[in-house]
């Protein structure tokens, strides 16, 4: 019988079929490692986006995220140390060893940024008259003094305070104004603390006088004998706590029915502005130049809106809450503010600020009567520049010639 030959079937080796099989279960862990891996990448990503995303929400709810911006910004060629602008934060209030601020019971919190890019300069005309400003009534204001400094520098070996150049830059806006013609009334004359609340209740008691002696009191004369009495209080305490009774019929938000009755009546002032003279400062000394800031309804609600959940003030049964007050001149504000800077930095470039030149924001000094008002910050103290600058009387006399042009530029544009 003839035996079939076949060709026998060719078996993988052993050893060939368990590398087959190592190789498939190491790109099998492979893969799996790489998915683990990224989705451990993912998640630090999520967390770390979320602790990002909660530190911007912390520091804007707290007023500080516009100010680590800030140190970020340009600075001026051949100058490394500027400033930083004024957020009146209880962190920057530190800073600035400031104890009692130009925000009183309401820290500042930018809501409007007014760049020259977004508006036409105003230009003065050169009409040559000495006396352009007669009939024009100016309350001055100095800001700090006394026991409050203001922002010192240098930070930690104190050689030069912000109340003496702001009284010495006041008294030589005055001298300006003066010689031109307007009435100035200057509510700081010496190196003397006077409380926020006590500049403001004098500025209420001088538009009481010039109201009645122009007959436009909206109130009898009964009327305005009691709301003196209580200002009069306010200027006799001396003090801006609340506890202390100082802020007198300003206490609390919004705006109470006394108050508003002033408001109505000095809102019919045209021919009275009110400036309040500062300096600036920041440990960061990145910004430098002047800031004027100003306030309106929108800027002020926003900022006690912060506070009410904030501040401890506002959590206190002797503290009123009112409903939100809107009636002030919002847009005078903002035009006076323009009309300074534009003149300041139109007459001594080197104040051309590389912060926020011109923004609406909460202060005590304007948001508490109802004249057309703005917060001048001349310089950074902290700025070497600036700081040399306000050394010399000439610049001194520059800026004081500047806010009288700003003051005129303004009546000129409003028409009064």
């Amino acid at each position: 019988m003839k035996q079939k030959h076949t060709t026998p079937r060719k078996e993988q080796p052993v050893s060939s079929r368990e590398n087959s099989d190592a190789s498939s279960t190491k790109e099998n862990k492979t893969e799996s490692g790489f998915f683990k891996r990224l989705l451990i990448f993912c998640l630090i990503a999520a967390i770390l986006l979320g602790c990002f995303a909660g530190a911007l929400f912390y520091l804007d709810e707290n007023g500080k995220l516009e100010s680590i911006r800030a140190q970020f910004s340009s600075t001026r060629s051949g100058k490394g140390k500027t400033g930083d602008y004024y957020l009146e934060s209880d962190e920057k209030a530190k800073s600035r060893k400031n104890t009692s601020g130009s925000t009183g019971t309401n820290e500042t919190r930018e809501t409007k940024d007014y760049s020259d890019t977004e508006r036409e300069t105003l230009t003065l005309p050169d009409d040559g008259d000495d006396g352009d400003l007669c009939g024009y009534t100016i309350i001055l204001d100095a800001g700090h003094g006394g026991r409050d400094t203001g922002c010192v520098f240098p930070f930690n070996n104190p050689q030069y305070n912000e109340c003496d150049f702001n009284l010495r830059i006041a008294q030589r806006v005055k001298e300006e104004l003066e010689s031109r013609g307007a009435t100035v009334y200057l509510l700081r004359n010496d190196d003397s603390w006077v409380s926020l609340y006590s500049r403001i209740a004098q500025t209420h008691l001088i538009c009481l006088d010039i109201a009645e002696s122009q007959g436009i009191l909206p109130f009898s004369s009964s009327r305005a004998d009691e709301l003196r009495a209580l200002l009069q209080e306010s200027v006799d305490i001396n003090e801006d706590s609340v506890a202390s009774g100082g802020m007198g019929l300003m206490v609390g938000s919004g705006v109470g029915e006394d108050l508003e009755e002033l408001f109505e009546m000095e809102y019919q002032l045209d021919h009275v502005l009110f400036l309040s003279i500062h300096l600036n400062s920041h440990e960061a000394r990145r910004l430098h130049g002047t800031q004027i800031f100003y306030v309106t309804d929108e800027s002020v609600i926003e900022s006690e809106r912060h506070l009410a959940k904030t501040n401890a003030d506002f959590q206190r049964s002797d503290f009123p809450k009112r409903e939100e007050y809107y009636g002030r001149h919002n847009d005078d504000n903002e035009l006076l503010a323009c009309c300074l800077y534009d003149n300041i930095v139109g007459n001594i470039p080197d104040f051309s600020t590389n912060a926020t030149p011109v923004c609406a924001d909460n202060y005590a000094v304007l948001r508490e009567h109802g004249l057309t008002g703005a917060l001048i910050e001349v310089a950074y103290l902290s700025d070497d520049n600036d700081r040399e600058m306000l050394l010399q009387d000439s610049v001194v006399d520059e800026v004081a010639s500047s806010v009288g042009d700003g003051v005129k530029m303004y009546f000129l544009q409003r028409g009064i």
